[in-house]
């Protein structure tokens, strides 16, 4: 009576746990498989997958993510906590769903197994082999258990049904003893059957069959686990379903309030965008009572003030030299009177026959007319790095080299005289084609050291220069002739000068104030090799002013 009497259970030999290696012969049945499947792989990691690893991590650098908008690293942040929070949650919720699972197990398996040596008593004392074999299959007919036994007290079976844990039918006194010391009376075991080649993870459970205190036998159960990793992983398949829910949600919304709470700091940045481009008018059209409100006032007022110190720069500007609107706006501070030593160059142009002109046409074509010659000036002062200090009536004062150095201010001079020349040559041509009178200007230069500064008054002063050398400049355009340049001979023989400017000597003559006559030269071009550079700032003048007056 001790054969299995179920037909469609394997016999107890044939689950035998060594029967495993024969579907997994180069793989131990207790070894991970992360470490089967690196134990197999004979050349480790090629170089292309440690340069795809390094190309990985580069990303994750703190400055390669800095480049992306803010409105992506917000919905990476909280993305990233999303998965964080529900990862963890999953965790928890799977471990103790196997807890659970785990101690429901083994609750049921002592009952039962309990149970079943209590029932074993009789029969196993009376040596009633069919009553055992009736309980052992009877307690077999579960869905969830494996086998059941029914040992004598040398560990011989005497009636078994299913899968248990031992061959030939006998389990060791040595096994069972330490069976039965530890605290459940379990063992987990590892199963494959031939049948369906997938393995199973049974647990048996043990318990001694006592009369009046004798121990007279043993009762085994062999519970499968494969309904607890079931529902293990199904509950894992739920939780990463509903990860993956969440993610996609967590993404979407958390784009949605990135979106949101960057869409003020892309305005920010669009206005300090514009600011930086000149474009000073920008002003926030919305209105919030927040910290992203008070940030967009105030950088409506300090636009506000920008355009305000835009259009005072611009206005001075145009009373005043932009190199001197620039030095002044430099050092609002600190703006009093006095000068420093510079050496410069500086030229007169007025125009002859001044007087006559103004009593034959009126006052607005006058205006007109000065207006018009004094443009070409300032251009061409301006294209040589010079300043325009004043204007004098009909005359204009230039000078080189202040406020900002030059160390080329002579020569700078002189080429902005022969362009005046030649843009007011330019000019008369187009007034002669009119029908209208020509206008001539006469031109004097002068080099040398001369006082820079603020001259006047507390209350009124402006930034000029003073000295022998500007007043000889002033001397000598009045004695020039109609379309003359002339210069001092200290001019001439300034480093430099002879080699470009081509040149003859003019005349000695006697100024007022100063003993010895003053020998002159006069202008009449640059060498070959400079001539170019008046043609160029001509041409240059030319197109400036076209593009203005459209």
């Amino acid at each position: 009576m001790e054969q299995d009497t179920r037909a469609d259970k394997p016999d107890a030999t044939a689950g035998n746990e060594p029967e495993e290696s024969s579907t997994y012969p180069d793989i131990p049945a207790d070894a991970d498989y992360g470490e089967a499947v690196s134990a197999r792989s004979p050349g480790g990691e090629s170089a292309a997958a440690e340069n795809h690893r390094t190309r990985f991590f580069s990303w994750l650098n703190p400055r390669t993510l800095m480049r992306f908008p803010l409105v992506y690293r917000l919905s990476m942040l909280i993305t990233v906590l999303v998965v964080t929070c529900m990862s963890l949650l999953g965790m928890m919720i799977i471990q103790h769903q196997t807890q659970i699972l785990h101690t429901q197990i083994n609750e049921l398996g002592k009952t039962l197994v309990t149970h079943m040596a209590s029932a074993a008593k009789e029969p196993l004392l009376a040596e009633d082999h069919l009553a055992l074999d009736v309980l052992t299959t009877s307690m077999a007919k579960s869905d969830i258990v494996l086998g059941t036994a029914i040992l004598s007290l040398d560990g011989i079976s005497v009636a078994q049904a299913g899968v248990v844990q031992f061959n030939d039918g006998i389990l060791p006194s040595e096994r069972l003893t330490e069976l039965l010391r530890s605290s459940a009376a379990t063992t987990e075991w590892r199963w494959q059957p031939f049948s369906t080649g997938s393995r199973v993870l049974p647990t048996t459970f043990i318990s001694p069959v006592s009369f009046r205190d004798v121990i007279v036998g043993y009762t085994l159960i062999t519970f499968s686990r494969s309904t607890m990793e079931e529902s293990v992983q199904q509950t894992v398949q739920a939780i990463t379903g509903a990860t993956l829910m969440m993610i996609i949600i967590g993404i979407a919304m958390s784009y949605a309030i990135s979106k949101r709470l960057s869409r003020p700091i892309d305005r920010l940045m669009n206005a300090s965008r514009a600011i930086g481009e000149g474009q000073y008018q920008f002003r926030f059209n919305e209105r919030r009572e927040d910290e992203v409100g008070q940030l967009m006032m105030a950088f409506d007022q300090m636009a506000e003030g920008m355009m305000e110190k835009s259009d005072v720069k611009d206005a001075l500007s145009r009373y005043l030299s932009p190199k001197v609107a620039r030095e002044v706006l430099s050092n609002l501070s600190n703006v009093t009177l006095g000068g420093k030593r510079i050496d410069g160059t500086v030229l007169f142009a007025d125009i002859v026959g001044f007087t006559e002109i103004a009593e034959n046409i009126d006052p607005e074509e006058l205006v007109t007319i000065l207006n018009r010659y004094f443009t070409h000036i300032t251009n061409a002062c301006e294209i040589n790095h010079g300043a325009v200090d004043k204007y004098v009536g009909d005359g204009a004062m230039l000078v080189f080299g202040a406020p900002e150095p030059d160390p080329d201010h002579c020569f700078h001079a002189v080429s902005c005289a022969l362009l005046i020349r030649k843009l007011v040559d330019y000019e008369n041509q187009k007034r002669r084609e009119l029908g209208l009178f020509p206008v001539h200007f006469r031109l004097g230069l002068n080099a040398g050291s001369m006082l820079a500064g603020n001259m006047g008054s507390q209350e009124r002063m402006e930034y000029t220069v003073v000295g022998d050398t500007v007043n000889m400049a002033s001397r000598l355009s009045t004695v020039c002739n109609s379309g003359e340049i002339v210069i001092s001979r200290d001019l001439y023989m300034m480093n430099g000068i002879r080699e470009k400017v081509v040149a003859c000597e003019h005349q000695s003559i006697r100024l007022r104030g100063i003993q010895s006559p003053v020998t002159t030269y006069l202008v009449e071009d640059l060498t070959a090799a400079y001539q170019e550079v008046i043609d160029e700032q001509f041409l240059a003048i030319l197109s400036a002013e076209e593009v203005s007056s459209i």
